[in-house]
């Protein structure tokens, strides 16, 4: 798919149908998230679970873990169309469950179905980037993901809130339920004639297991010592349990290192090669930013006494500024992207920063421009990663690298999910919220991220140098 200067490959006839499928990914994923996020709230205080709002988030995130994990052996033997369809069946069942929930239980296991097709479809669509467009659309792509991801984001809480103040936040849940049906329906159609050559793969069910079991045993982190009836401290129970589901994810990474058929590319997790150091700066990224999402929502509605439908809307201000950023740079040339890959952790370290000075006692102004910083973080940077990654691959690695991307980003969010959530509990996030108690919890949970994404500036002025060196290399060869 090449072009002569100027011409706007992206909007060629043939392209269009593939752009619209892709984008469908984005926008459910998206608008499913932050219906979901916007629901939570009422949902936990309506069944008194305060406590296991993080918890939504966890089983959710890890199983979007597994089901990006789950891609290249599943679309290598079923291909993308079969595959795209199971996983959105999958994600209606998750949606219907949750809203019929007699308890938080329910709820939890409907949003860990509903992470197990998303995953999949997330990973399937950045898969589909690579096969349909050339490398060099990527960021054009990513521009127009952004906003179809602006869109969704300004919908998901819309629908999400306004389902429900309507009567319950169980209208949220079915609503959400609907949604995969629409990508059902054009998925089967473009792909009907899309190449495929069906290759048997053995399925890494022991190396799944493995990674499954670390992310839940950092996911029940915070809540170890009422299911256990132990008189042992909650937070050396949850410590311990980080430290084992970290060994866990460890172990099936060296376990992986081994393997024929991969679940993560064999450069991971060195700090040498660009997709190493780029799949580094993602994972860095979502690490320091999931408290944003866990707790952004609760603490402006139940703290600020935002309605539903504002609180999802002020919590998603960082998604908004992602798009809109990602926007902006999208057409920016090869020049640029060293310097946007560096101001992507810079920004949302400062954004950080800020929201654990402002949470508790300043005007939602000042949260609101340290939320448009945590957003342009990613929009600033996140495509030129991607694009780099994706390059940089190793031959046979392809859909590895693609589904790993998506796969440990979703990994950082779980892990950091499950933190939060002990951190916060600990701190007195699940009682009565008051100025000490949100000003605490500010200050280790989003002054902690800001650490986190000072760490991946490092990663991301090394990717710079390696990803140059790398292109020397290839031109030399």
């Amino acid at each position: 798919m090449t072009a002569s200067a100027g011409d706007p490959v992206l909007l060629r006839r043939r392209n269009v149908a593939p752009l619209i499928l892709v984008n469908l990914g984005v926008g459910l994923h998206a608008t499913i998230w932050y219906m979901a996020s916007t629901a939570m709230p009422s949902a936990v205080q309506d069944l008194d679970a305060a406590a296991y709002l993080s918890w939504a988030a966890s089983l959710y995130l890890m199983t979007s873990i597994l089901g990006g994990a789950m891609l290249p052996p599943i679309k290598s033997r079923f291909g993308p169309r079969s595959s795209m369809m199971v996983a959105a069946v999958i994600v209606v069942a998750g949606g219907t469950l949750a809203g019929l929930a007699p308890d938080v239980a329910w709820i939890l296991a409907g949003r860990a179905i509903q992470g197990l097709g998303e995953g999949f479809l997330v990973a399937l669509s950045y898969c589909l980037v690579r096969e349909l467009f050339d490398n060099a659309l990527v960021p054009r792509v990513a521009g127009i993901e952004a906003v179809t991801w602006a869109l969704a984001v300004l919908l998901g809480p819309l629908l999400g809130g306004w389902l429900t103040d309507l009567g319950t936040w169980r209208l949220a849940f079915f609503g959400s339920a609907a949604l995969p049906l629409p990508m059902m329906a054009l998925g089967w159609v473009i792909l009907r004639h899309h190449p495929h050559v069906p290759m048997r793969q053995t399925a890494p069910l022991a190396r799944l297991f493995l990674l499954a079991a670390g992310v839940m045993a950092i996911a029940v982190a915070d809540r170890l010592s009422s299911l256990l009836a132990t008189t042992i401290p909650n937070h050396v129970l949850g410590l311990v349990a980080v430290a084992v589901g970290i060994a866990l994810i460890a172990l099936t990474i060296a376990f992986d290192r081994r393997s024929t058929h991969k679940l993560f590319p064999t450069a991971f997790p060195g700090i040498h090669h660009p997709v190493s150091l780029g799949i580094w700066v993602l994972t860095l990224m979502a690490l320091s930013e999931a408290a944003v999402f866990v707790y952004g929502p609760y603490i402006l509605q139940l703290y600020r006494g935002l309605p539903p439908t504002l609180a999802g809307y002020f919590g998603a201000i960082h998604a908004l500024a992602w798009s809109l950023s990602a926007m902006l740079v999208a057409p920016l040339g090869g020049r640029w992207h060293n310097l946007l890959i560096l101001a992507g952790p810079t920004s949302l370290a400062l954004g950080l920063s800020g929201l654990a000075l402002t949470m508790a006692t300043s005007s939602l102004a000042l949260i609101a421009v340290a939320m448009v910083l945590v957003g342009c973080g990613f929009g600033l940077s996140y495509a030129f990663l991607t694009q780099r990654v994706m390059a940089a691959s190793d031959p046979g690695e392809e859909d590895a690298t693609v589904a790993s991307m998506s796969s440990l980003f979703g990994m950082g969010g779980a892990v950091s999910a499950a933190v939060a959530g002990l951190i916060g509990n600990a701190v007195g996030l699940d009682g009565p919220l008051t100025v000490a108690v949100v000003s605490a919890a500010s200050r280790a949970l989003f002054g902690g991220g800001a650490v986190l994404a000072g760490i991946g500036i490092l990663a991301a002025w090394r990717l710079t140098h390696a990803f140059a060196a790398h292109q020397r290399k290839l031109a030399a060869s």
